[in-house]
């Protein structure tokens, strides 16, 4: 999974709030730890709205006004120009259907749910002990020694769901106290080629945040997988510089 670090695809988009709703096919590219692009397709397969981010700075071209704004990345840039209450890293990591524990985590603890499902938990930890298995990929992953008490959720966590087939179905980020900043369920796993290798990838991801009274559905309906993706794909010029010649 580690290898799995860009993508780019089709899905339909169904974005569903208290005074929001869209239904919309979109081309979407991603890759770690926080490119995107989502581009909004027309009714005529034309572009109707392209967000793109690199490097903390994002482009953002709506064709309703024929404008093309650029700024810095915030928290919020994602629920401000696309109605999805998440950073651009989170996006990024649940888009690719295998999502890290945050950076900073260390594994808290693991149960087995009465319906056979396994759950890992990650924490925050104080600030007296650094998180020595944050990244799933560390060889002290399953070391006993990087266990924290789950007394630690209280500070807020993640909690990740496996089927009984070890397929990733759910991931739950806690805030301070145990509330829910967001939901997201893995579904319609299917096989994927990529490369010499296959592998199964979920092919709707759902997010909910009840913070903001909303849903995100990805419906994929085409995806590839690449170690890397050209910059261009991650930048929208400049009104004045795309009518410069060359």
């Amino acid at each position: 999974s580690n290898a799995r670090t860009a993508m780019r695809g089709s899905a339909r988009v169904a974005l569903e709030g208290p005074d929001f709703k869209l239904n919309r096919p979109q081309r979407i590219l991603v890759e770690r730890p926080a490119r995107l692009r989502f581009e909004i397709v027309g009714l005529f397969d034309q572009i109707a709205a392209m967000l793109a981010v690199k490097g903390g700075e994002f482009g953002f071209f709506d064709a309703s006004t024929g404008q093309v704004s650029h700024g810095r990345v915030t928290s919020s840039l994602l629920w401000d120009l696309a109605k999805i209450d998440l950073e651009i890293p989170e996006v990024v990591e649940l888009l690719l259907g295998v999502p890290r524990p945050s950076p900073g985590l260390s594994r808290a603890s693991n149960w087995l749910e009465v319906d056979g499902r396994i759950v890992l938990v990650f924490a925050w930890t104080d600030r007296e002990r650094p998180a020595v298995c944050a990244d799933a990929g560390d060889l002290k992953f399953f070391d006993p020694g990087c266990f924290v008490s789950t007394d630690t959720l209280a500070l807020g966590g993640e909690l990740f769901y496996f089927d009984v087939a070890g397929r990733l179905v759910e991931l739950r980020s806690l805030d301070s106290g145990g509330v829910i900043r967001y939901r997201v369920t893995f579904e319609d796993y299917q096989a994927v080629a990529n490369g010499d290798s296959n592998f199964e990838f979920p092919n709707r991801t759902t997010i909910h945040s009840p913070g903001a009274n909303s849903v995100a559905r990805f419906d994929w309906k085409r995806v590839m997988f690449a170690e890397q993706l050209s910059d261009r794909f991650f930048e929208i010029r400049r009104r004045d510089e795309s009518t410069r010649g060359g």
